[in-house]
């Protein structure tokens, strides 16, 4: 079965009897020539709401988000009501306001407990969105890719893809991210179980004015284990058929590497190995998890890698012509962190060549993991723990994070996440600051 995404795993492992997604609207500020973006800094905190038919406050969680303009966004991820199933989920914010949750509709051979959630969106113009996850189904709770389609404000039931022609019987797949050009073009990339057992990479385009195509499988990097185990979760498009993704594949039983793919012309190459920091050590979780690319193709991306057994490391790596650079270590922390911070990134936003937006999280003084963002100008990362809310939690309560961020270039970006209460529970929250 493919493994989930780096953060969708950390926050399933987090969440039990929770309340929960988190949304941070951050200010720009501009400078002549180009965007500046400064973080969050004040305002006020709006509450997500869950489904209509929902009475009491659910678990869930956001792990994406696509914005078209300031204040016009998308989000996904999923929620649970005590014991009931738990199921993918979207919320549409328009001018500065957000909407309830939506459940998306699964496919008719959805499991009972369908585990279910939404792992990467996009957005072709306002209205007009892709969200792609996965969910459980069948008697056996294989795990299945899914694709659900926003046409003029109206999301679709979701549906399976047509899955590479040497995938598993039956078949088991799973989406990590999407990205959408202006023109309609979209593309989604993740895993799948082929014929043998393996976990490899998948790729599958729609076409602007056209339907999803069958996936192809993007060959594993070279240095990949027998089997690969790979996963895609980030994934950034400056064209048709010209896209860049990164994601992370299995060295061995207990080294797993950063990769990155290059589409040009509607083809992609072989991924290839990114090479980690000099003070990385083997480990599990060394993954580049998003990357966002510029017009002219300029690419940055954003991961983590582990330093000991108990800290990890931000880091970031650049993509230019079709080439990756080695991964660069982050050294930056937020004041207040821990002498041993374990910082991580999970979702990243540029506005120009010198200035992007990342978020993730990191260990407080107190040595707990929560919610924090890193700016990027001319070369030089800033990190800031994300200020929580009067309820949220302190001590072990204290637990936060942030998984997506979405950048117009105008105005503001918008995170997803979540933080946690007093009595541990996972709270739904925008906060807006401009």
């Amino acid at each position: 079965m493919p493994r989930e995404s780096v953060g969708a795993s950390w926050f399933r492992a987090a969440l039990s009897g929770a309340v929960g997604a988190l949304i941070f609207v951050f200010p720009t500020t501009h400078e002549p020539g180009s965007t500046r973006v400064d973080g969050l800094s004040g305002g006020h905190a709006t509450e997500v709401a869950p489904p209509a038919s929902v009475h009491v406050a659910p678990s869930s969680g956001l792990f994406a988000t696509a914005c078209t303009g300031a204040g016009d966004c998308v989000a996904g991820g999923d929620y649970q009501v005590a014991s009931k199933p738990v199921e993918p989920v979207v919320a549409t914010q328009s001018h500065g306001q957000w909407s309830r949750g939506i459940r998306l509709l699964l496919p008719p051979d959805a499991a009972r407990q369908p585990y279910s959630q939404v792992n990467g969106i996009a957005c072709s113009s306002p209205g007009n969105c892709v969200a792609v996850g996965d969910y459980e189904y069948g008697r056996s709770d294989s795990l299945q890719a899914f694709i659900a389609t926003e046409s003029h404000g109206r999301w679709a039931p979701a549906y399976a893809p047509r899955l590479p022609a040497n995938s598993s019987t039956p078949g088991s797949a799973q989406f990590g991210a999407v990205a959408c050009t202006h023109s309609g073009f979209c593309e989604a990339v993740g895993s799948y179980q082929d014929s043998s057992g393996n976990e490899q990479i998948m790729a599958l385009a729609r076409p602007a004015g056209g339907g999803w195509r069958q996936a192809t499988e993007v060959a594993a990097p070279a240095s990949a284990a027998a089997n690969p185990d790979a996963f895609m979760t980030g994934m950034a498009c400056t064209g048709p058929g010209t896209c860049v993704a990164v994601g992370s594949y299995s060295v061995s039983v207990t080294r797993y590497a950063a990769m990155g793919a290059i589409e040009s012309g509607g083809i992609w190459r072989q991924a290839t190995g990114i090479a980690a920091p000099h003070d990385a050590i083997s480990s599990t979780f060394t993954a580049i998890a998003s990357i966002s690319c510029l017009p002219a193709g300029t690419c940055l991306g954003v991961g983590e890698y582990a330093v000991s057994a108990t800290q990890s490391r931000a880091m970031s790596v650049t993509e230019s012509k079709g080439r990756f650079s080695a991964a660069t270590a982050i050294t930056a922390v937020p004041s207040g962190a821990s002498l041993h911070p374990s910082t991580y990134l999970l979702g990243v936003s540029c506005t120009s060549t010198s200035t992007c937006l990342a978020v993730g999280g990191g260990r407080n003084a107190a040595g707990h993991s929560v919610a924090m963002y890193m700016t990027r100008s001319r070369g030089h990362w800033r990190a800031t723990f994300l200020p929580p809310p009067a309820s949220a939690g302190t001590g072990t309560r204290a637990l936060s994070a942030l998984y997506s961020v979405s950048c117009t270039g105008r105005d503001a970006c918008t995170a997803v996440g979540y933080f946690s209460d007093r009595a541990g529970a996972r709270h739904a929250e925008a906060a807006s600051a401009r």
